[in-house]
């Protein structure tokens, strides 16, 4: 082949390649202004039905078949969005007397493929379509939807379930997909329950009549969840901490809890299962952690005692604990002055980054 004919070849192709990034331009530009232009039409048409009395039955049925479209839908949802900026209040008593509207449209939205499917619930949490008035037919749909294959369906319904804050239905969910073995991820269920916009106590007490039916995984998530949503639990996390029938898991669960919410009766255990070799070093790295949380005589001496031990991540939450409790060179000037090399570089090493994160501080504010 000639030299000539590549070069114009290539020549060809460089022009297609520009021709063809100009009419995407165009083309994608043309699709933004169509989709402001829609988008402002949508919002047009609330802003008009805002403040109505009641909503006709017209009006319902046009926006029954035009929401049936995912597109229309996803229109609809940002232009809600911006007027719900402007006028809250009235945009949350239109969205009360859409209600039958979402009723039917949640039925349509069953029927798609598990992709469109999962767009729905993420409207219901994002608006709160159903709180506190979830209808029968949409908690049957969201149920079903939590043991969907697909990740995002089981997600948003979960996720919709907390928004309607009926705690009988998360527990039943929850129950669902722990028995459907389908993936979830801990911190997703844990983030998802503190977001319950119904009565927590109630729901607290329902999982924990329900807690031994779910598996190791569900207990270890729930006992997170406890954790993080405000505490009040020392009871039940004393009497799994004490069991040593418990998996180990649940019990590291359970002294994590304690150090966040300090409790004189679980001081013993957190210094048993910190000093004790007979344990995993799991117990006495997170007990370390806790210890931080209880300051006195005795926890000092043991959190300098496991300065020394042979795990590094025991030295370093002993080190990290002692440093929580306030203690500095002078404090530990025995340590630094005794023999224990181990000891004396996890300390070295604490002190350091504390410099660190401090001079990056004093950076960052000048």
């Amino acid at each position: 082949m000639r030299v000539e004919v590549i070069i114009y070849m290539y020549l060809a192709t460089c022009v297609s390649m520009i021709i063809f990034n100009i009419v995407s331009i165009f083309v994608i530009r043309e699709r933004e202004k169509h989709i402001i232009r829609r988008t402002n039409t949508f919002a047009d048409n609330i802003r008009e039905h805002l403040g109505a009395p009641e909503l006709t039955k017209k009006y319902k049925r046009y926006m029954l078949k035009k929401l049936k479209k995912v597109r229309k839908l996803m229109t609809f949802d940002d232009s809600l969005e911006t007027v719900m900026q402007e006028k809250p209040e009235e945009c949350r008593k239109y969205i009360e007397q859409m209600t039958p509207v979402f009723i039917y449209l949640s039925l349509e939205y069953a029927k798609k493929d598990d992709i469109k499917k999962a767009y729905f619930p993420y409207i219901i949490k994002k608006y709160k379509l159903f709180q506190h008035t979830g209808t029968s037919i949409v908690i049957d749909i969201l149920m079903d939807m939590v043991t969907s294959k697909n990740f995002y369906c089981r997600e948003n319904a979960l996720e919709a379930l907390y928004s309607i804050g009926d705690a009988k239905n998360v527990v039943e969910a929850l129950e669902r997909l722990d028995g459907s073995f389908q993936f979830y991820h801990p911190k997703v269920i844990c983030d998802g329950m503190i977001n319950f916009t119904g009565n927590k106590e109630e729901l607290d007490r329902k999982l924990w009549k329900k807690f031994n039916n779910f598996t190791i995984k569900m207990q270890v998530t729930l006992l997170d969840y406890f954790r993080f949503s405000g505490g009040g639990h020392d009871d039940e996390m004393l009497e799994i901490i004490g069991n040593e029938k418990n998996n180990d898991e649940l019990r590291y669960s359970a002294i994590r809890y304690f150090g966040r919410y300090p409790n004189e009766k679980a001081r013993d255990y957190l210094y048993y299962f910190a000093d004790k070799s007979t344990h995993q070093w799991e117990y006495a790295a997170i007990s370390a952690t806790s210890l931080g949380s209880y300051p006195g005589i005795e926890t000092e001496s043991l959190l300098k005692k496991l300065l020394g031990n042979s795990n590094w991540y025991v030295r370093y939450n002993a080190a990290e604990s002692l440093e929580r409790l306030g203690k500095d060179y002078v404090d530990l000037i025995d340590i630094f002055e005794g023999h224990d090399r181990y000891a004396r570089e996890i300390l070295q090493y604490r002190f350091d980054r504390k410099k660190i994160v401090e001079r990056r501080k004093a950076i960052r504010d000048e």
